[in-house]
């Protein structure tokens, strides 16, 4: 009897067995991946003439793919399997909506809705001192991912045309455009064009034909690379844990709050999804989200280190990068340099900075050493005057009312100069005052710039 137990026992695993693996058949997967079924697009905010990457399966046998508005496009172009991308066509409805693919009879609808972006260059900065090849041209505004070329002025009425993979940054809010040779130097309007071959013409700026070295952000403090490499994030089974033995995280202070910056090749929109070793999620979005779809051409993204990130960092732990369709290249960490005050002042006439406020405990201001001020940001010219605390005027830049006294034009939210011999003798304690600080400016920040 026990012997015909185990017979039936052993029978019925058996048969088991045979149902599932009959259940789990590769004609099933086919099948599977047979439906029509869409999973993404990328970008979730387009406009005429960019690519849109779509992913799901049955893509393969798409006819169409119809836009917000009933607009059609049937050029699909087939990036790999699950995998097909179009052109975003003209006519796309202004309220955006859903996508749909058609295939033969079948039809399926995305989940997510598009959004229209609107490129808007809004300022341009600096507006006070010439820019020469090498410096930046700042462009401020809204949904500027979109700009794909800048036009630059040059010798005997050829415009020079600096691409968008050669911009220093290009992020929805912020362009950073090198000034290329060959430009004519004197009054220039530096044109953009965006991905629809629409044209902008920025406000006008003075270019200089002479070159600087180097490839720093204009007037801006630097990132410490902490990792350099090409891994392409195809899909969400494509994460990267990139360990504290990669990282060089050597001299850097790890805290909340401090900057972050993947660098990424990006031609057709992605996802992008970061989190700390111990899948912490940091705020990617700006939104609470550790996740963003970035339109396509977007190749940097910066957000802060959360506690648990730095947690994780500061005890030996790595980053961990996943998404959807682009080319991890660098992982950069904002490069801090020493504060010696912080706050919110608005100047007035005047201020009397004493030099007890300041925080010399990692650093001693010297002359010849260069000092940051950061203001609020400001759409409208702004006045600045700096003393030391012996009322010494410094030399801060050349075509103000005098050398300490100058305009800050619109937008230019920090400023950059040597500390003169009686600045350094006040700051450290020379004087009760350290600095007398005048104008119609609110300061946030003084640091000293250390190389």
């Amino acid at each position: 009897m026990k012997k015909h137990i185990i017979y039936l026992l052993v029978s019925g695993f058996a048969l088991l067995s045979n149902m599932a693996l009959t259940s789990c058949s590769d004609d099933d997967v086919e099948d599977a991946n047979d439906v029509l079924v869409v999973k993404s697009v990328l970008p979730t905010k387009v406009m005429e003439g960019q690519v849109v990457t779509i992913t799901g399966t049955g893509l393969e046998k798409a006819t169409s793919v119809v836009f917000p508005g009933n607009v059609s496009v049937n050029n699909i172009t087939k990036v790999g399997n699950g995998y097909i991308s179009v052109i975003t066509p003209a006519g796309v409805s202004a309220e955006g909506g859903t996508v749909t693919i058609e295939a033969y009879g079948e039809s399926a609808e995305s989940v997510m809705t598009l959004t229209i972006g609107k490129p808007e260059p809004l300022r341009v900065a600096p507006l006070d001192k010439e820019i020469k090849i090498n410096e930046c041209v700042e462009v401020y505004g809204n949904d500027l991912e979109f700009i794909t070329k800048a036009y630059f002025p040059g010798e005997e009425g050829k415009d020079i045309v600096v691409d968008a993979s050669d911009f220093k940054r290009k992020a929805t809010g912020t362009l950073y455009i090198y000034s290329p040779m060959g430009i004519k130097a004197g009054p220039a309007e530096v044109v953009l064009e965006d991905c629809s071959g629409k044209k902008y013409t920025l406000p006008e700026v003075t270019l200089s034909d002479e070159v600087v070295g180097g490839s720093e952000e204009t007037g801006g403090e630097g990132y410490a690379p902490i990792w350099k490499g090409d891994v392409y994030i195809k899909d969400w089974d494509s994460w990267q844990y990139l360990t504290s033995e990669q990282l060089n995280l050597e001299g850097i202070l790890i805290h909340e709050g401090l900057m972050i910056r993947l660098t990424f090749d990006n031609p057709d929109g992605a996802s992008v999804c970061v989190c700390d070793a111990n899948w912490g999620a940091p705020d990617v979005d700006g939104e609470g989200n550790n996740t963003v779809s970035v339109a396509a051409g977007t190749t940097e993204l910066e957000f802060p280190i959360s506690q648990g990130m730095a947690e994780t960092l500061e005890a030996g732990g790595g980053i961990i990068v996943g998404g959807v369709n682009y080319t991890l290249r660098k992982i950069e960490l904002f490069r801090e340099y020493p504060t010696l005050w912080a706050g919110e002042c608005t100047t007035g006439w005047w201020w009397y900075l004493p030099a007890s406020e300041l925080d010399l405990s990692v650093i001693t201001p010297e002359a010849g050493q260069t000092i940051k001020f950061t203001f609020t940001h400001h759409d409208a010219p702004q006045t600045f005057c700096l003393c030391d605390g012996w009322w010494g005027a410094p030399f801060i830049r050349d075509g103000g009312e005098s050398d300490n006294n100058i305009v800050l034009a619109a937008g230019e939210d920090f400023l950059e100069f040597k500390i003169s011999e009686g600045m350094a003798a006040t700051m450290n304690g020379g004087s009760e005052t350290a600095l007398i600080i005048g104008g119609d400016i609110t300061i946030t920040k003084i640091q000293i710039k250390t190389e």
